[in-house]
């Protein structure tokens, strides 16, 4: 009879605690030494090469890399399993490599095996088990709670140094550590930098704010659900809204609701849109016109006028692509996308805008299984090239669109869509993507209300649970500014004396007037209210000829309609502005 001997090597590394971001990007972990390198085609099926292993406060981080890319949730004999060892302890638990795990999770199937005096199957929320990205991928970044109870009695780490490994459950399938390696972790307590929450209002009235929403069935209309739903707009305060699965309302029952929830000041309009099967555009600044862009699927386009806000208009598409395991129709909507661009940017087709237009995508994209798809909207490689042309960069500089990546606003992660009751874990699904080289991103979060403390709900008449009830995704929110189209500069040149539209306009309290004198002289730039009372003198000096700006802080005015009127020689002219307050 032959018998097998091996030694069993530990590896244990110094460990640092570090303020990991959960968004899929795994930028922060260049500086997180702890981990353990793999051999590379070392057994049948996926290949793993690496994992990296910290924690902050609150939660155990891991990242690993593996071969091929893989859908990290599908079921599949492929999908890796994890196992830890949470008390150090290697005759306890389950026995996996010379460790006793307490914790066997396979992402295959979506849950989980806790052992103690006995085994109890869990999920994800058990555990507070998050991993990113939602998408495909080689690369993944996985978070567990430092202090759960997966059974709601043992806690799953009882000792300050755990054992993690890796394994593919295949017949002759890897593991990581290799057989006969153990790997060792020990928690790091030093004190991290606080998170640095986001703050909700604009820090400039002048910036475009645009939020995207899946209510969740059209859950706006359940009039249980619209004090929630009030409170969340009210904190938030959209210019523009996608929403998305509003299956069955209409844009003007959409346009009703939310003048009553989140009226605009001085009784302005919201302007809405539906030309798909659920989604509805929404906009306080009134829409130029609407294209389908796949018919049939969920994908309308809109161009918004905001010549008398902002010195550009911006064309909006709501996207709500199909979900879950449609890999093939989610690829031809993304190609479908890419194509209307290219025509949006070419002469003679269905919509020719002007160069450097701003444009955007937002939505839920549904982007939960090949990443084909989204490097399709970012870089406008399209697949079905015999249906949807040739490929190429889709942004105005010919280079790739930007995915905005938002964090919560009191918690460093990504995910935008969260429902306990389901088996997947959090997912970053609703996305913004953005031609950068003529937008600019001032400000973006998500809106996560029970992550909140009651200080921060209560700055925001917020409530904890708002978010949670109004729907399975979060709010997300991003306030842009115009790179290309800043100020005047761009602006057609005015020949003779102008005085030009303020912009914004309307305006909350800060906005911007120009002039140009086509002559030298004394130049009295006033305000006056709507019965002729003079409100401030902007200008009263001499100028040379030339183009000018001036900035006017409307703080201690009321809202209403004013009038500024500009007098240089034998010039006068007076135009109107609104101050929104």
């Amino acid at each position: 009879m032959k018998y097998l001997f091996f030694i069993l090597f530990s590896v244990s590394l110094f460990s640092q605690s570090t303020r990991i971001f959960m968004d899929g990007k795994f930028d922060d972990w260049v500086i997180v030494n702890n981990g353990y390198i793999d051999n590379t085609h070392d057994g049948t099926g996926i290949d793993f090469h690496s994992f990296y292993v910290t924690n902050d406060e609150n939660f155990l981080y891991i990242k690993f890399k593996l071969t091929p890319e893989i859908k990290l949730q599908e079921i599949t004999s492929e999908a890796p399993t994890l196992y830890i060892d949470g008390d150090n302890k290697s005759n306890t638990g389950i026995q996996v490599n010379g460790i006793g795990a307490e914790l066997k999770w396979n992402f295959g199937t979506r849950n989980g095996s806790f052992v103690k005096s006995s085994t109890t199957t869990i999920r994800y929320d058990k555990v507070q088990l998050r991993y990113l990205p939602t998408i495909t991928s080689e690369e993944y970044e996985l978070a567990i709670g430092r202090f759960v109870k997966p059974d709601n009695v043992n806690f799953l780490f009882t000792s300050d140094t755990i054992k993690i490994q890796f394994k593919n459950e295949k017949s002759n399938g890897d593991l990581m550590p290799n057989a006969g390696t153990t790997f060792s972790y020990v928690f790091d307590n030093t004190p991290l930098p606080p998170y640095e929450v986001i703050n909700i209002n604009k820090s400039d009235s002048t910036f475009l704010r645009v939020m995207t929403y899946n209510v969740e069935f059209d859950g706006l209309m359940d009039v249980n659900k619209q004090p929630m739903y009030q409170r969340i707009f009210n904190a938030i305060k959209p210019d523009i809204i996608t929403f998305n699965e509003f299956f069955n309302t209409t844009a003007e029952q959409v346009r009703t609701v939310m003048t009553q929830l989140y009226p605009l000041p001085c009784a302005a309009p919201w302007y809405a849109i539906k030309l798909d099967a659920g989604n509805v555009t929404l906009s306080r600044y009134p829409f130029k016109q609407h294209w389908a862009v796949y018919p049939g699927q969920r994908i309308t386009a809109s161009l918004i006028d905001l010549s008398l806000y902002y010195p550009s208009d911006l064309l909006l598409i709501n996207c709500h692509l199909r979900c879950c395991t449609a890999d093939d129709i989610r690829q031809r909507e993304a190609d479908a996308i890419i194509a209307f661009l290219r025509d949006v940017k070419t002469d003679g087709g269905i919509i020719t805008l002007p160069p450097k237009t701003p444009f955007m995508i937002a939505g839920d994209l549904n982007l939960v299984g090949y990443s084909q798809q989204l490097r399709t909207l970012l870089n406008g490689e399209i697949v079905n090239t015999s249906t949807y042309g040739t490929s190429g960069p889709p942004d105005w500089d010919s280079t790739s669109l930007e995915d905005l990546y938002s964090y919560h606003t009191d918690k460093p992660t990504a995910y935008t869509w969260r429902d306990d009751s389901q088996s997947y874990s959090p997912g970053r699904l609703d996305f913004m993507i953005y031609s950068s080289s003529v937008m600019k991103v001032e400000k973006s979060f998500v809106l996560q209300t029970e992550v909140m403390p009651l200080d921060r709900l209560s700055m925001y008449e917020l409530k904890q649970t708002d978010t949670k009830s109004a729907s399975d995704h979060f709010p997300k929110i991003a306030d842009f500014s115009f790179i290309t189209t800043t100020g005047f500069t761009e602006k057609p040149e005015v020949n003779g004396f102008a005085l030009l539209q303020n912009y914004p306009n309307p305006f909350n309290p800060k906005t911007s007037i120009g002039y140009q004198l086509s002559t030298s002289g004394n130049v009295v730039l006033k305000l006056f209210d709507v019965l002729g009372n003079e409100v401030a003198t902007l200008v009263n000096e001499h100028k040379p000829t030339g183009k000018y700006e001036v900035q006017f802080d409307g703080t201690n005015l009321t809202s209403g309609i004013y009038f500024y009127r500009i007098q240089s020689g034998s010039y006068i002219e007076t135009k109107k502005m609104i101050l929104m307050k």
